[in-house]
């Protein structure tokens, strides 16, 4: 009995500390260096899975912005957009691995030339929005009101 609780106590506590989608997405589109890499500290304390190691990929990439050298920042972006892409490859129908990816190419400067993704992920996105749990939704619908490929008339 005595192991029955502490384990549904430690599985609780390790399930407590998971990142919240809405703060996870907060960080993302906010402009906070410090905030980015708090999230992707607490983010490397949690147990590995896909959407974790996107999540990573996603801010590692936006953490480039705030590189001293343009060097950095290309060395940066590329390796979260590497992190990003290997759990897209494993999951290339996970539609929120796909707003992701659609949020940072629609995003990063045109140097960069990350942008091949859009229109397939935007239609994509489209295509699965009304499957979507109700915070993803709302989330997206959030981002497409600034969106040039994701426009909230076509989701909604």
């Amino acid at each position: 009995m005595k192991s029955v609780i502490l384990i549904t106590l430690l599985t609780f506590s390790i399930s407590s500390f998971a990142i919240e989608k809405s703060t996870f997405y907060k960080v993302l589109s906010g402009k906070s260096e410090t905030e980015i890499g708090n999230t992707i500290q607490q983010l490397n304390k949690e147990k590995s899975s896909s959407l974790n190691n996107a999540y990573k990929g996603a801010l590692i990439a936006k953490q480039a912005e705030f590189a001293k050298s343009a060097v950095e920042k290309v060395k940066l972006f590329k390796s979260g957009v590497k992190l990003l892409e290997a759990e897209i490859a494993k999951q290339p129908n996970n539609l929120e691995l796909r707003f992701l990816r659609l949020a940072i190419q629609e995003n990063c400067p045109k140097i960069l030339k990350y942008n091949s993704n859009i229109t397939s992920d935007s239609n994509a996105i489209i295509e699965g929005y009304s499957k979507l749990e109700n915070k993803l939704k709302a989330i997206i619908l959030d981002y497409s009101k600034g969106s040039k490929a994701l426009t909230s008339n076509k989701i909604q």
